[in-house]
C-alpha cells in the first residue's frame, strides 16, 4: 500500500515541479518561463491551447510508441487528421494490434535531419539493461552492434511523401533526435502553427546547452512558449502569426 502511494506521489504534478526546481537549483536543468498566458488543454504530459487549432487540423506526431492518447483525443475533440510515425519494432507491432479511427494514419518511418537509413539503438537504463520498447539514434555507449536499421525522412520530405503543404501541429518524442530535426525544420522554412517537443538533454552526451540553444532558435524563428510540463521536459511552442 505504501509503495503504491509513493509511486502515485512521484508522478504527481507537485512532486515533478519540486524535483525540477531542485535540479534547476543545482544547475542540472535549464530554466525557462512560459512566454504566453493561454488556456491549455492538458492530455497526459502534453499541454497546448486547443482553441488556437483549426477544425480538422493536420497533425504530425513522431515517436508514438504505445501511447496515442494525445492523438486519439485530438481526433475526438478537433476531428484532427493525425499522421503518426514510428519505425521501432515494438511500436509497429503494437499499432497493428489496435483498432484505430480512419483519421489515424500510421507509417513506420523515423524523423531525421537528412533522408536516409539510420540505426536505432535500444535505450539503456542506469544498470545497462536494454529496453525492448524505447530506441534512440544515440548509442549511449561506444561500439554497439545491436542497432535496428530503419528508414528516415526529414519533416519536409515527409510532407512531400504525404502530399501536404502545411502542418498545423508538429509533435516529437524522438529520444534525443529532436535537436537536429528542429534545425532541419527551421532551416527549411516550415512553420507549423504549434510545435510540441519532449527534450532529452538528460541523455548521456547531450546536455542542457542543446535544449537552451534549441529554445533560443525557436524563439528567434517566431515561436513562443505556451506550455511547460511539470517535469520541464515537454514544451509547446506557438508561432506568432
Amino acid at each position: 500500500m505504501a509503495t503504491n502511494y509513493w509511486k502515485k506521489f512521484e508522478k504527481s504534478d507537485f512532486f515533478q515541479r519540486a524535483k525540477l526546481r531542485m535540479r534547476q537549483m543545482y544547475g542540472r536543468e535549464p530554466r525557462f518561463d512560459e512566454d504566453l498566458k493561454v488556456k491549455n488543454t492538458i492530455i497526459g504530459d502534453w499541454g497546448f491551447p486547443a482553441d488556437r487549432l483549426p477544425d480538422e487540423p493536420v497533425v504530425y506526431t513522431f515517436g508514438v510508441c504505445d501511447d496515442i492518447d494525445f492523438e486519439l483525443a485530438l481526433i475526438e475533440q478537433k476531428q484532427a487528421r493525425v499522421f503518426a510515425f514510428d519505425p521501432t519494432p515494438y511500436a509497429v507491432e503494437w499499432i497493428a494490434q489496435q483498432q484505430l479511427p480512419d483519421q489515424f494514419c500510421f507509417t513506420p518511418l523515423a524523423c531525421a535531419a537528412e533522408d536516409g537509413e539510420y540505426f536505432l539503438y535500444p535505450l539503456l537504463d542506469k544498470h545497462g539493461r536494454k529496453s525492448a520498447i524505447m530506441f534512440s539514434f544515440h548509442q549511449q555507449e561506444e561500439d554497439r552492434d545491436d542497432g535496428v536499421r530503419v528508414p528516415a525522412l526529414t519533416v519536409s520530405s515527409t510532407m512531400t511523401k504525404m502530399q501536404h503543404d502545411h502542418i498545423d501541429l508538429l509533435k516529437m518524442d524522438v529520444e534525443g533526435a529532436e535537436y537536429e530535426v528542429l534545425d532541419s525544420v527551421l532551416s527549411s522554412g516550415i512553420r507549423p502553427a504549434m510545435i510540441m517537443v519532449e527534450f532529452h538533454h538528460r541523455f548521456k552526451g547531450i546536455g542542457k546547452e542543446k535544449t537552451i540553444n534549441a529554445v533560443a532558435e525557436l524563439r528567434d524563428a517566431g515561436y513562443q512558449i505556451g506550455y511547460i510540463s511539470p517535469a520541464g521536459r515537454e514544451m509547446c511552442f506557438i508561432h506568432s502569426t
